[in-house]
């Protein structure tokens, strides 16, 4: 799920991030959301966190809760399958 082909240097750096810091605890709220079973959706989420964290922000338990919430808020309105990887980067 966490696989990124389109990084040819680091396919895994998705991955690394994830399992860094708290991963069991990650795992556990970030898996048992059924819209981490889209590649596209939890690619999305993982780059926008990166993203936060390279501003400066400590990434933790309760961003990856937050990010399960709003996509559950958004997606009462829309369908997230149909997004892009990118899509939903833009979105968190």
């Amino acid at each position: 799920m966490t696989y990124a082909e389109s990084n040819i240097s680091n396919p895994y750096w998705l991955t690394d991030f994830f399992t860094e810091k708290d991963f069991s605890a990650r795992c556990v709220v970030f898996f048992s959301s059924n819209f981490t079973s889209n590649r596209n959706i939890t690619k999305g989420i993982l780059k926008s966190l990166i993203k936060l964290e390279r501003r400066g922000v400590s990434i933790k338990r309760d961003h990856f809760v937050q990010a399960n919430k709003y996509l559950n808020v958004v997606g009462g309105a829309m369908i997230l399958d149909m997004l892009k990887t990118d899509e939903v980067e833009e979105m968190n």
